[in-house]
């Protein structure tokens, strides 16, 4: 599915990072830029598109929305499931098989959270982004979930380490920099 999609080569730019950077990265941010050593970003979501080479195009959906309709459940190996028993987040058990691999790789590349054993509804639009009719945009997905991050992290200056994600994008967005 993602080699037909031309997705595969997005999601290999997220593949490698560095911690430290990504630390560096999450305390400095302040709005519209941050500052790792002596360079400043600038972090925008038209800089975010350039960077990760997407185009701005898609319902610009974050969190905070819900998701309308009940498509989404086709990911589910039962699609009658009551959902709405789960408070933190579905089991990952409850997908379909080939559902659960997109679910980790997008865990373990693009949003680099590690709660593998569950699919939350962010999850949910980011996957059903894979499917031709529910495209969202995502530079501004991953601009406001990287300001999201960063402000915890500032939030939370002795507990980062849980705090801490999108390890890649960080790595894409300095690489654009410099």
């Amino acid at each position: 599915m993602l080699e037909r999609r031309q997705w595969l080569q997005f999601i290999k730019k997220f593949n490698s990072f560095h911690k430290e950077v990504t630390k560096t990265f999450a305390r400095s941010l302040d709005g519209m830029e941050a500052e790792i050593g002596d360079i400043k970003l600038t972090v925008t979501e038209s800089m975010t598109s350039k960077a990760i080479e997407l185009p701005r195009n898609g319902e610009k959906w974050f969190k905070n929305k819900g998701i309308d309709s009940e498509e989404w459940k086709v990911f589910l190996k039962n699609p009658n499931m009551d959902t709405t028993v789960y408070k933190k987040g579905i089991p990952s058990s409850a997908l379909k098989n080939k559902w659960r691999n997109l679910l980790l790789v997008l865990q373990k590349f693009i949003t680099c959270e590690g709660r593998f054993g569950q699919m939350y509804f962010y999850h949910v639009r980011m996957m059903m982004h894979f499917l031709e009719d529910h495209q969202m945009n995502l530079p501004y997905f991953l601009l406001n979930s990287l300001r999201k991050m960063a402000t915890n992290v500032q939030k939370k200056i002795q507990c980062i380490k849980n705090t801490m994600y999108h390890h890649g994008l960080v790595k894409i967005l300095v690489e654009f920099h410099l």
